[in-house]
């Protein structure tokens, strides 16, 4: 995959379009481009394939966010780093993720991966209820063994 962007304020601007990210001073966030670009192109938000993010880090969690656009290109590799910076990175013993109700396939998703559920906020989300699901350190299979 190409090199991905990192500029925080770019990155930023895109999770506020996806998801309506509000700012935070503690936003933290990569976006992994679509590998079929040539190295010298121009980059440009429309040629994300991935989107990882973080903020609401308090006490040993944080919230975490991911825009998949083109899931040919969502690997291990991506899924591993994207668990690797809050447990590894940021010291996290928890992450908490955030699902919309109506959005059934990213909560399908975020299950598979390992997630559970932990509760429902009834009228919570942008169009229907909120979703919460965490993941602990201790459950998570996808960091590399030491």
């Amino acid at each position: 995959m190409n090199q991905p962007i990192t500029q925080q304020g770019a990155v930023f601007a895109y999770f506020n379009e996806k998801l309506g990210l509000h700012p935070s001073d503690d936003f933290r966030g990569v976006c992994h481009l679509s590998p079929h670009l040539p190295p010298d192109m121009p980059r440009a938000m429309d040629d994300v394939a991935v989107a990882v993010g973080y903020n609401g880090f308090i006490g040993r969690a944080c919230c975490m966010h991911v825009v998949i656009n083109r899931p040919e290109y969502f690997s291990r590799k991506i899924l591993r780093e994207a668990f690797e910076y809050p447990f590894l990175v940021a010291g996290c013993e928890a992450v908490i993720g955030l699902v919309d109700s109506v959005n059934q396939a990213a909560v399908d998703f975020d299950k598979r991966i390992g997630f559970v559920e932990v509760a429902r906020i009834a009228h919570a989300g942008l169009e229907g209820d909120l979703v919460i699901l965490r993941m602990l350190r201790s459950e998570c299979r996808w960091l590399r063994a030491n």
